[in-house]
């Protein structure tokens, strides 16, 4: 987020520095005290993912979007040449997106329909991404898009570069942190030192260390020695050595400076000092701003690991946040979840309530352990963060507050009657990849939500639409709403697959977590399972999908005996088979 106009106060006290090179011999390693980074890892998903978005020949919003698979790719290449660089990489650090920043989406989101009412473009051209250089993965050049301006960025981002990272060696320095990135960020450098690489100029607030700095992403640059003898490229950057800076600008730190550009974004930077010298008039708001930019009682993955269940960084960022607060906040009360922000309609009925019963399965198993594991613990609530109408609101997800074991904490019928669902899918469409079945699987789970709440069921040529790709010029806002509701659905599987994961106590003794958790283990990666609007046409044309056993799969509407709470969406039910 940041603090307006404050970087650029800074800037003329940033210094310009070499932080390493690339060898013209592969075998040619500086090893004389090389820079140290932590890494902001929704700073690098964002970085790449801009970068990429610029390589498009594209006509339409949709079309400049990169696929999360290139997401993924392009952050171990920005990785890969950073230590070709002969740079040393201390820690990656990812957090959850919170609340703030999911209303400021809505904003963006609701201002692009009221411009854009019928939909968003698409090209039937099928642009294709121009080759990548690892001189524009580090360029200078940082504004969006203009096609994507306005548009929110994908909402499994930060996910997607973790499930990339977690196939490479950088998934022993990669970890998921309650609250956010930047704090983490900060205390790791005062406990460890080095320079934080960060988008967010917040990091110049925090107390780092007096002999540490921030880097920003979009100050790298990779520049070619062509006449050099053993150097192929150097890497440069504007360095911000926080406590020097502050220094040079007699203060104690830069924090009440920060304080002052907050209060007034327009104040220049000579009066923003003289202010610093000058009384408090609100000591209170003082207090509090201190708290936001404190790095103290921050860690508390020691305490999570006490629960018996181990974090390790390619976890799902809300399971890891879920597990910690369970682990300890939720011993006082509610847990709270931040589901990603959608690219939907924002006129309709949030997508994310045709996974509630399928999240809530994930939530109450993950519950369940921790319960079993602390028999004196009292479980709350969950609350969880997503749209309701045109605001961001928590909507409740009740558990049992006894700490009866697992098995009995389960609601084995629940997890069953999923498993029946996902396994029909798979016997109906054995012939396709595990990606289509499983979105075939989100279209029917989703179209038999409609018909149990008592809404319009998406339609047969929206159906098709989301099977095999769109086009036209257009894409349509059902189409866009429908094609949420799927990612919700598989996003949701996605969740339980990896909660599964990291159950122990006690599955072994629950037959319907077993099964659920062997059916779900062809579920494939996000860059395997989300694929772009691009990538869906061309794999649709590459498997012959047939539209019509799909259309008429989906709009089999069977109604069941058995009735269970859609969680998140209070007085409503599921009764499909």
């Amino acid at each position: 987020m940041g603090i307006p106009r404050f970087a650029g106060h800074l800037q003329h006290y940033s210094v310009s520095t070499t932080l390493g090179h690339k060898s013209a011999h592969d075998n040619d390693s500086d090893t004389v005290d090389p820079p140290k980074f932590l890494i902001d890892g929704p700073g690098l998903a964002y970085h790449v993912y801009y970068r990429l978005a610029h390589r498009f020949n594209a006509l339409g919003a949709f079309d400049a979007l990169p696929s999360y698979d290139q997401i993924g790719q392009a952050a171990i290449a920005f990785l890969s040449e950073l230590e070709a660089h002969h740079v040393q990489m201390l820690g990656i650090h990812c957090h959850v997106r919170h609340v703030d920043r999911l209303e400021s989406y809505l904003k963006d989101l609701i201002k692009i329909q009221t411009k854009y009412p019928r939909g968003l473009g698409v090209s039937d051209l099928h642009p294709k991404p121009s080759p990548l250089t690892s001189s524009q993965l580090f360029d200078s050049f940082h504004s969006v898009p203009h096609l994507l301006r306005g548009l929110p960025a994908p909402p499994f981002l930060v996910p997607a570069v973790l499930d990339a990272l977690s196939t490479t060696k950088y998934a022993s320095i990669t970890e998921v942190v309650p609250g956010e990135a930047d704090t983490s960020c900060a205390k790791a450098a005062r406990d460890q030192g080095g320079i934080i690489l960060t988008s967010d100029s917040d990091l110049l607030v925090y107390n780092i260390g007096d002999n540490n700095a921030v880097v920003f992403f979009s100050g790298l640059e990779i520049h070619e020695e062509p006449g050099a003898t053993n150097v192929k490229s150097v890497l440069r950057a504007n360095m911000y050595p926080t406590a020097q800076i502050a220094k040079r600008l007699e203060l104690p730190g830069l924090q009440q400076l920060a304080y002052h550009c907050k209060l007034d974004p327009t104040v220049s930077l000579a009066e923003a000092r003289r202010r610093v010298h000058q009384p408090m008039h609100d000591e209170s708001f003082w207090r509090r701003f201190q708290e936001e930019y404190s790095t103290l009682d921050f860690d508390q993955t020691s305490q999570a690991q006490s629960s018996g269940i181990q974090l390790r960084g390619f976890l799902d960022p809300r399971l890891s946040e879920f597990i910690l607060q369970l682990s300890t906040s939720a011993r006082e009360g509610e847990t709270n979840i931040y589901l990603p922000f959608l690219i939907e309609d924002p006129s309709r009925a949030s997508a994310w309530y045709v996974s509630s019963f399928i999240r809530q399965i994930i939530y109450v198993i993950i519950a369940a352990q921790v319960s079993t594991l602390h028999a004196s613990l009292p479980l709350g609530a969950i609350m969880e963060f997503s749209r309701r109408g045109l605001r961001v609101v928590p909507s409740t997800v009740p558990l049992s507050t006894s700490t009866a074991t697992t098995a009995q904490r389960l609601d084995s019928g629940n997890i069953h009657t999923l498993s029946s669902r996902l396994q029909k899918a798979k016997e109906r469409f054995r012939v396709v990849s595990p990606m289509f079945r499983y979105r075939i699987f989100a279209l029917r789970e989703t179209y038999c939500w409609h018909i149990v709440n008592l809404k319009n069921p998406p339609s047969k040529n929206s159906i098709a639409r989301t099977t095999t790709g769109f086009v036209g010029s257009l894409v349509q806002w059902e189409d866009i709403h429908l094609e949420a509701q799927i990612q919700a659905v598989l996003y949701a599987l996605r969740m339980v697959k990896q909660g599964l994961s990291y159950i122990t106590v006690g599955k072994a003794g629950v037959e319907e977590i077993v099964e659920l958790e062997d059916i779900l283990e062809d579920l494939p990666p996000l860059s395997g399972l989300l694929p772009s609007f691009m990538e869906l046409r061309r794999f649709a044309e590459k498997e012959k999908i047939e539209v019509s056993q799909v259309v008429s799969y989906v709009m089999q509407f069977e109604e069941a005996e058995t009735r269970f709470e859609n969680c998140g969406n209070a007085g409503t039910t599921e009764k499909f088979a």
